[in-house]
Parts: C-alpha cells; sequence; structure tokens
C-alpha cells in the first residue's frame, strides 16, 4: 500500500499511514487526480460552438479521512491532536503532500490545510483517545511533482564527457546537441546552473523553437542560477547580482515539453572547467 506524509512549512514530516504510532487514512480520499479545467472560448455569430482559445489547469481541494489516537493516555492524545493542528495552521506556509509507492518513488504537491479539523465531539466521531474526520487541504498547483530529475554537462582535462551524451567540447565554447526525456504529463520548468568561466550563454530547445541567451562574463569562482519556474522566475549571478538586464530581448525561459525535447546548449569562454547543470522536476496529472 501506498504512504501518505504531510510536511509542514518547518518541514517536521507526520506519516498519515502509520497503524503503530496510530495514524490510519481511510477508504475515501478524493481529488488525488485529474484537476478541472477552466476554458477560454470563442464565438462567432452564425457560427454553432465555439473555439477554445486557451486551457488552463486550475487548483482543487484533496479530502483525507483521516484517524488517529494515543494508546496510552487523554494527555497524550491531546498532545498529538494539538501539535498536528498546529502543523495545518496554513498562516505558517504552504505544506506538502508526499505520496510514496511501494517501489520508492514519491510524487508531491503543496498544500495548505482548509477545513476538517475544527473539532467534532460525536460520539461516531470521537472519543477520549481517538477521533476520525475528513481533512480538506488546498492545492493551489494542479500538478503533482516527481523527484528531482538532473542533468550535467561538462568535460575534464583528459576530455571525457560525463554524462555520456553527444557533445562536442573546445577549449572557447561548450556546443553540443543532446536529448531530455520528461515523462511528466505536463511541461517542465527547468533550474539552470552555469558554472564559470563563460562570457555567454544560449541554450534552446529545438522542439520548441525557443531560446534563452544571456550575455555576462564570470570567471571560474561565479556560479550562474537561472531559474524558469512559474511565478519563480530569476536569473542570478552568486545567489545576489539580478542578471535580468543580460537576458535579449528574445529570450523564452523555456518549458521541457511532455516526451522528447531536443536541446542545443552553448557556452562561449569557457574551459574544461565549465559545467552546464539542468534540474527539473517532472509535473503529473495523478498521485
Amino acid at each position: 500500500m501506498p504512504l501518505l506524509s504531510f510536511t509542514d512549512p518547518g518541514g517536521v514530516t507526520t506519516l498519515l499511514t502509520d497503524w503503530e504510532r496510530g495514524w490510519v487514512v481511510q477508504p475515501g480520499i478524493k481529488g488525488l487526480d485529474m484537476p478541472a479545467y477552466a476554458m477560454a472560448t470563442d464565438e462567432s455569430p452564425g457560427i454553432d460552438g465555439y473555439e477554445v482559445r486557451q486551457v488552463r489547469a486550475q487548483g482543487k481541494t484533496i479530502s483525507i479521512p483521516l484517524a488517529f489516537w494515543a494508546h496510552d493516555s487523554r494527555a497524550a492524545y491531546l498532545a498529538r491532536r494539538r501539535t498536528f493542528i498546529r502543523a495545518l495552521n496554513p498562516k505558517r506556509g504552504q505544506g506538502l503532500l508526499t505520496l510514496t509507492q511501494p517501489d520508492g518513488s514519491t510524487r508531491s504537491i503543496g498544500v495548505r490545510y482548509q477545513d476538517g479539523m475544527e473539532g467534532d465531539e460525536s460520539l461516531d466521531a470521537a472519543g477520549r483517545r481517538w477521533c476520525i474526520g475528513v481533512i480538506t487541504f488546498a492545492a493551489p498547483t494542479p500538478y503533482w511533482a516527481g523527484g528531482e530529475v538532473t542533468h550535467a554537462w561538462r568535460t575534464d582535462p583528459g576530455g571525457d564527457f560525463f554524462p555520456f551524451l553527444p557533445l562536442v567540447v573546445g577549449n572557447s565554447q561548450v556546443l553540443g546537441s543532446v536529448t531530455v526525456d520528461n515523462d511528466g504529463d505536463d511541461d517542465a520548468f527547468p533550474v539552470w546552473t552555469i558554472t564559470g568561466p563563460a562570457t555567454s550563454v544560449t541554450l534552446t530547445n529545438v522542439t520548441t523553437g525557443q531560446t534563452l541567451v544571456l550575455t555576462r562574463t564570470i570567471t571560474g569562482t561565479d556560479t550562474i542560477v537561472i531559474d524558469t519556474r512559474e511565478r519563480r522566475q530569476t536569473a542570478l549571478l552568486n545567489g545576489v547580482t539580478n542578471l535580468w538586464p543580460d537576458l535579449s530581448d528574445a529570450s523564452a525561459l523555456w518549458p521541457l515539453e511532455t516526451g522528447t525535447n531536443e536541446l542545443t546548449l552553448t557556452v562561449a569562454g569557457s574551459t574544461a572547467d565549465t559545467e552546464v547543470r539542468m534540474t527539473y522536476q517532472p509535473r503529473y496529472l495523478a498521485a
């Protein structure tokens, strides 16, 4: 059976499927799979139907029937309940629901508590050392995130390439074509890390026809991080200096499409110490 856990904004994780410690998820979970979609449409006079102009996945709610108890005392039960309520406080920030399959693979989604722990002392809902109820979480993003995937490209002084990808590397630039397979159900937005030296970086997704160009001279002690994730988009030098003005006007902070993506990477002014690293999390429509 899969394991389900909640991690609060402070990083404390509660395993909700832990019978021995007094946590059980009961049958009837709702909201683990596809979100609802909103469609922007256009209608034309005299023509039946409409054209779909835009499709947008919406945030959703996840409802979890949960029972928990304490084996030893009423005091222990109250302490557990109060600790859990404190962890659920949505004003503290966003928490994380994580579903772990028997093979160890995980999918997680950012959530905030919405309702369900108001306190129901009905005979069939609570006792001196136990309670049951349905906790509802609001999930602003419609997607479950898989584990991080990282690809890194560089050479060592002997000219070997890591990983084994069809890159051609010269003393002045890293230039190559690589294939990245996004096995998620939707676009995945990568975080790029470029370790110098370099004078400019050109990252192109040939599959989508989009290119990102950043021109900035950096040394071997410098690191550029370009975060293309939605609502987080930044370009920073050494975590401090804003490099947004160094992006070309035509640059796009492009995503990886679902499936195969053909990429070309160019780093001018590079040496054998230069590294290009890409990290992303596949996004899935179901847990």
